[in-house]
């Protein structure tokens, strides 16, 4: 991942769209006090969600909205982009970029995007969290913050840790279980007194119930009477409703076609004024061409004239220049002996650091595959994690599920309990029936045995033709069938009873796979344990190596510079001689240059007047054809006013037609949805069981009737008695076990909790001691000696201890940070940087001014701490210092053309070395 590019609109000086694109290594940000180098690192904290307008320099948020200077008016927003390459997938995003925009508008309104989609600042900080990017963290050091890293108090400091250590999402995690325990705590508390009040009306519910359920019998007699009544009613309107629909359908069709005539002709004026448009930009085109040929032909002979002024002045300048060469030659030679010298020494260093750097890339190339296993073996565990997270969420919805089954199946029971009150009487008198018919059965078979003992076959066989067997086996049946639906209900393979052991059978392998899993990971984390201390001892012995490459590229360096004052003396030299010989050269052909060109310019200028005169023609040409499509436009718009007309004058009927077809739809409607609602029946459901039925409708008004006084004489009542009293039971039971699943939620979250402490305690620490072993390490570098440390304020809770920084630079035992001086303060605290960068490297770095306090001495040092960091991070640098510009790989220069208006400016510098040395190699080759 690298910092791509960072686009600005109307933030503060940056009132004209800018943008900056930077590249891999060490950029500059080099201008004058005032430019508004600043505003860049301020864009760049503002972007990523900075709250504080103190911040960003200014005393209220809209301060950072371009606010106008004497020539401009002020901007109506302000806008700042920044855009990451995300090809290694750094940020936990599906995107191989990804582009983070804030706008603020001058009535305070704020809008955040995330790759140009609309979000909120609180999703912008939790995709920057742990990755050591963000307005706080350690990836933008200014100023004013090395004396809030060294000044603050040490809680406040441990910030910058937790960022490194990537605990900022374990606080997160932490914070939001605290709050899942507190919630339930109180649904515990709730519940508990919920089950209390309804112990009570528990009791008064069933004795209602029992009252009830004598109502319903009587209501079921009424019910069956008002719907024959509804079914009568509704057969009426829906036979006014289909002539109606009749008669609209063939007004539509006509108002149909008549629109489909204007859609096409208004199709034909599309492409019409489409064609008009183009043979219009076509006429633009050439106009603008014949304009071009008069101002080129002007500008032409006003070249001509003025080269013919230059060839003349350089007739007189040829004959001027002449001088002697021999003893700069002379001098030239002896410089090249010393430079050679100095090379051959050269050419040793770079052999041992060849060496070196085949030893560190074989180093590099080990920690790298060290660092991919551990991604591996992370990207797994986060895998297994997100498994067991799915695993958990589909349990719960099993739950949900085989809570609604049993509830089913207790709602079916109860259904099948009423009806079997119901239907009691009929089953007794079924089995009254077949109990008889068996008893006459075996009376008429006896009775036939009996004659054919006493050889009456006529009898006999008149006594066995009066048992109808086919008639009882019906009968019976009947009776069994009713018995087998209950039992289908419960045990068949779609039954009820089959779903619920169905989906227990689904949890318990949830609850199997879960654990598979957790074992997973726990091996997984093993591995990176060990991953990592291998990674450690690789990173120890690239330091060494490092190190002494640095000493070599020290010698290395000043040798190159003995070299460059001796190339520069005899570039020199070469210069005045190279200079002496090209002018006469130079001069001569730039006449001739010159003379060639009044001859092509005379030419061409005939050229284009010839050209000229063939585009005026095809001008004419082009405008005739226009007038015709005109012209035509015109009569189509004609036809389609007619036709609109006549559809106009359709519309009268058709609404009226509309009208009374939505009043009887209403009125079907308004009683399909009083069946629905009454009933749970629909208008279809309820001609199925009616169409076959001859209905009266006077009979059936007198049985409604006669149902409605036997339900009077009843008495009060309560109507939703029986399911209240269902409802309040099972509700009861269901609080019974909610209650128990709340319980066992309260012990998961408080098992979550302190797994949470212990890894981020754990990571926090290991963290911190690498910390703190770099940071002895980088100090004595950029020191030259010194002591420096870091310790916890509270070693037995390092969760919520503060971090103190103790530093004693060479010479000095100093027992307040205060008591340093600037630049040791600057060095402090860039040593502290770089000791979190050893650890977790942030992608890239804005440092605004943090070398202003230094000597050159230590800018030096500093400088070389950049060079070893370079390649794996992007340094932005906001400087004045020449020492630590000449390191960048680009600088970009901040100008104020316009009083109050900053502009960039741009200058690769390896494009600008390599320029430099094509021209040197030219020089040589010419003398």
């Amino acid at each position: 991942m690298h910092l791509k590019s960072l686009n600005i609109v109307g933030f503060k000086t940056f009132a004209d769209e800018t943008e900056i694109n930077f590249d891999p290594g060490f950029t500059a940000v080099v201008g004058p006090n005032g430019s508004g180098k600043s505003n860049i690192v301020d864009s760049v904290k503002w972007v990523f969600g900075e709250k504080s307008a103190k911040g960003l320099r200014g005393e209220k948020m809209d301060d950072v909205i371009f606010h106008g200077t004497e020539s401009r008016r002020a901007a109506g927003f302000s806008e700042v982009s920044i855009l990451f390459d995300n090809d290694d997938r750094f940020f936990n995003i599906d995107y191989p970029s990804v582009k983070i925009t804030r706008r603020l508008y001058p009535d305070g309104e704020n809008e955040y995007y995330l790759n140009d989609i609309r979000t909120t600042r609180k999703d912008i900080e939790k995709t920057l969290l742990d990755t050591g990017i963000g307005k706080s963290s350690y990836s933008i050091l200014e100023q004013g913050r090395v004396d809030q890293i060294l000044n603050s108090k040490p809680e406040e400091r441990r910030a910058i840790f937790e960022e490194a250590a990537g605990v900022s999402r374990f606080k997160l995690d932490r914070k939001e279980a605290n709050k899942k325990l507190d919630d339930t705590n109180q649904n515990l508390l709730r519940i508990q007194d919920i089950m209390s009040s309804m112990q009570k009306d528990l009791e008064v519910k069933e004795k209602q119930s029992e009252k009830a359920e004598q109502y319903f019998k009587l209501k079921s007699d009424l019910d069956e009477s008002d719907k024959n009544l509804r079914y009568l009613k509704l057969r009426d309107f829906k036979r006014r409703m289909k002539k109606s629909d009749e008669e609209l359908l063939e007004i539509r069709e006509k108002n149909k076609s008549i629109l489909s005539l204007i859609q096409n002709e208004t199709n034909l004026i599309s492409e019409k004024e489409t064609t008009k448009e183009a043979k219009e930009r076509e006429i633009a085109e050439i106009d603008k061409k014949l304009f071009d040929h008069l101002s080129k032909s002007q500008i032409q002979k006003e070249k001509i004239a003025k080269n013919k002024t230059f060839i003349q002045e350089y007739e007189l300048r040829i004959g001027e220049i002449l001088s002697s060469l021999e003893l700069e030659n002379q001098a030239t030679i002896k410089l090249e002996v010393e430079k050679k010298a100095i090379e051959l020494e050269n050419e040793r260093q770079r052999e041992i650091q060849t060496t070196l750097q085949k030893q560190i890339t074989e180093l590099e190339s080990k920690r790298v595959s060290l660092e991919l296993s551990i991604k591996e073996e992370e990207k797994s565990i986060e895998e297994k994690e997100v498994r067991i997270g799915e695993n958990e969420k589909r349990h719960i919805t099993l739950r949900e599920k085989q809570k609604t089954v049993i509830l089913e199946l207790i709602q079916e029971l109860e259904n099948k309990k009423r009806e079997s009150k119901e239907g009691e009487e009929i089953r007794n008198q079924n089995k009254w029936e077949l109990v008889s018919l068996a008893e006459g059965f075996q009376s008429k078979l006896q009775s036939a045995l009996s004659y054919l003992e006493d050889s009456k076959l006529v009898e006999a066989k008149h006594s066995l033709n009066e048992i109808r067997l086919d008639q009882y086996s019906e009968k019976l049946s009947a009776f069994l069938k009713k018995e087998d639906d209950f039992r289908n209900l419960l045990f068949d393979k779609d039954g009820i009873l089959s779903k619920k052991e169905s989906i227990d059978q689904e949890i318990e392998d949830i609850i199997l796979e879960n654990e598979n899993l957790t074992r997973g990971i726990r091996d997984h984390q093993s591995n990176i344990i060990l991953h990592r201390n291998h990674w450690e001892d690789t990173r120890t012995q690239i330091v060494e190596l490092e190190k002494k490459l640095l000493e070599s590229n020290s010698r290395l360096e000043n040798q190159q510079k003995e070299i460059s004052v001796l190339e520069e003396r005899i570039g020199e030299i070469l210069f005045r001689i190279s200079g002496a010989k090209e002018q006469e050269t130079v001069i001569r052909e730039k006449k001739e240059t010159l003379e060639r060109e009044v001859e092509f310019l005379e030419k061409e200028i005939e050229e284009a007047y010839q050209e000229f005169l063939s585009m005026s023609r095809i001008l004419e040409s082009e405008k005739e054809t226009l007038q015709t499509l005109v012209e035509e436009i015109s009569g189509i718009k004609s036809n389609i006013s007619k036709n609109q007309e006549v559809f106009q004058n359709l519309l009268p009927l058709l609404s009226e037609k509309e009208r009374t077809s939505s009043a009887l739809k209403v009125q079907i409607d308004s009683l399909v949805e009083e069946l629905y609602n009454d009933y749970s029946l629909t208008d279809s459901e309820l001609e199925t069981e009616r169409g076959a039925l001859e209905l009266d409708q006077k009979a059936e008004e007198r049985r409604l009737r006669s149902a409605k006084s036997e339900i009077q004489l009843l008495g009060s009542i309560n109507p939703l008695a029986i399911e209240e009293y269902r409802n309040i039971k099972e509700i009861f039971e269901h609080n019974q076990k909610q209650k128990h699943d709340i319980e066992s939620s309260k012990k998961d979250i408080e098992e979550v909790l302190k797994r949470i402490n212990e890894e981020s305690e754990k990571l926090f620490q290991l963290t911190f001691d690498k910390i703190k072993e770099n940071f002895q390490e980088t100090f004595s570098t950029l020191f030259n000696g010194g002591r420096a440390t870091l310790e916890l304020t509270e070693k037995e809770d390092s969760l919520n201890s503060g971090v103190e920084i103790m530093a004693e630079p060479p010479g000095k035992h100093v027992q307040n940070l205060r008591l340093l001086s600037g630049g040791e303060k600057s060095l402090t605290a860039i040593a502290l940087l770089f000791a979190i960068y050893m650890v977790k490297p942030s992608p890239f770095c804005f440092l605004d001014e943090i070398d202003a306090a230094l000597d050159e001495a230590n800018k030096l040092r500093f400088c070389q701490i950049l060079d070893r960091f370079k390649d794996k991070t992007q340094f932005i640098v906001v400087s004045h210092a020449q020492s630590t510009i000449s390191r960048a790989n680009a600088i970009f220069g901040v100008t104020n053309e316009e009083p109050g208006i900053s502009k960039i400016l741009s200058l690769r510098l390896d494009e600008a070395k390599s320029f430099s040395k094509q021209i040197s190699q030219k020089t040589g080759t010419e003398n």
